[in-house]
């Protein structure tokens, strides 16, 4: 059976490959150091099972998170000035990672931007992107 730690690690895994700093579920409180990029993955919504004909054959449909952070640009015009250049080549290496398959047991695809750019507050914007997770019957 397939966990949330499951998908979890695969889309840290898959995350590395774009972002040397990646974080599970929420982003940290505080870091040893100002980080100019990290990943969060996430799964903030619910785990639909369901079944499938007689043999109870099943398979969990959910949405998945990737929320992308990128350090504010610092300026004398804007203290908080969007970097949309860093923004842009991680969306679009995150989104070439797509469609993502394991093993032949599931598949994460479908991504598409929700929010493309917001400030936090806090230093940074985010994008997130949803995708479609789904295991293979």
């Amino acid at each position: 059976m397939i966990t949330p730690e499951d998908i979890l690690e695969t889309m840290d895994q898959e995350a590395k490959k774009v972002c040397s700093r990646t974080f599970l579920q929420e982003r940290p409180n505080a870091t040893d150091s100002k980080l100019k990029e990290f990943i969060v993955s996430s799964l903030p919504y619910s785990v639909s099972n369901k079944t499938l004909g007689e043999k109870d054959d099943w398979w969990i449909d959910l949405t998945v998170v990737f929320e992308i952070f990128v350090a504010d640009r610092k300026t004398d015009q804007n203290p908080k000035e969007f970097d949309s250049v860093k923004m842009k080549k991680l969306r679009k290496s995150l989104f070439g990672l797509f469609p993502i398959f394991r093993k032949d047991q599931y598949k994460i695809d479908y991504p598409r931007t929700v929010i493309p750019a917001s400030s936090d507050g806090n230093g940074y914007h985010y994008t997130r992107i949803q995708a479609k997770f789904t295991t293979m019957v």
